[in-house]
């Protein structure tokens, strides 16, 4: 486990050097963040307006709605790995797996860190933002001081499994090479699906019943509903907790197998 923590946290050092060298990505990020949240803004605000102060939509006010878009956005780009997979599709098309063959490093691992560490920028503005919304919503979000632990818990839980379904989608590169398609197509559905711009209670029941048993509504969902929360249910966050443990291990372990089938291939084929 020291092995473990001491190669991999040099890489994760690494990728921070880098990420530092881009300090205005944060900034652009930041940037898509408040324009994408302005715009909700407006759309609901007319839809909400039109209707009068008192009008709710499946029992949402319009002061909460706007609350969970403000979370839900922070936390979907939180967990965003799209410039990393881009970069583990190109090593593979391009025939640079040797490293993870001859030496003893993982490639999800690798990569992983380097998620992390590039990203590192956009975890300090967004955090801020975080904490700050206590104050612009009052009363609707973090009520309770024991929200905080369980919300980061499932956001850091969020970010590991959204690297994992990433993973997986990644390693079909092995076979068809090109699969930058698929994660395009994965991450507008999961604008939608998984209740980035819109909550999950506004979708028909049945749709609702089938995703509880995906890992989908761990992905933004759960954070939100914890941050969000009026009360306190402790039996239901640790379950849920559980649950979205679970899912990462299941994830892992997919895209493992995955992984050592197509590697296989590559070097059963050279590339």
């Amino acid at each position: 486990m020291l092995t473990w923590f001491r190669k991999y946290s040099s890489i994760l050092r690494a990728s921070i050097i880098t990420a530092l060298e881009y300090k205005a990505n944060s900034v652009v990020g930041l940037f898509a963040i408040l324009t994408g949240l302005f715009i909700e803004y407006l759309i609901w605000s007319m839809i909400y307006t039109s209707e009068g102060e008192a009008y709710t939509i499946d029992g949402w006010t319009f002061n909460r709605l706007i609350a969970y878009i403000f979370l839900s956005m922070i936390i979907g780009q939180l967990k965003s790995s799209w410039v990393t997979s881009h970069e583990m599709i190109m090593q593979i098309r391009q025939g640079f797996m040797n490293q993870y063959i001859v030496k003893p490093l993982s490639f999800f691992s690798y990569h992983f860190m380097n998620f992390i560490g590039t990203n590192i920028l956009y975890y300090i503005p967004y955090t801020i933002l975080i904490l700050i919304t206590p104050i612009i919503f009052k009363d609707l979000i973090f009520i309770n001081f024991i929200q905080i632990p369980f919300f980061i818990l499932a956001v850091i839980m969020s970010i590991y499994l959204s690297y994992s379904i990433y993973f997986f989608m990644v390693c079909f590169a092995f076979w068809f090479g090109e699969v930058r398609a698929l994660l395009a197509a994965y991450n507008i559905s999961m604008f939608v699906l998984a209740g980035q711009i819109i909550p999950l209670d506004f979708f028909p029941e049945y749709y609702v019943n089938f995703i509880n048993y995906t890992p989908i509504p761990y992905l933004i969902k759960f954070p939100v509903d914890i941050a969000m929360s009026l009360e306190v249910n402790l039996y239901q966050w640790v379950s849920l907790m559980v649950m979205g443990i679970l899912w990462c291990i299941i994830m892992r372990l997919l895209s493992g197998l995955v992984y050592s089938i197509g590697i296989r291939r590559y070097e059963a084929y050279g590339s």
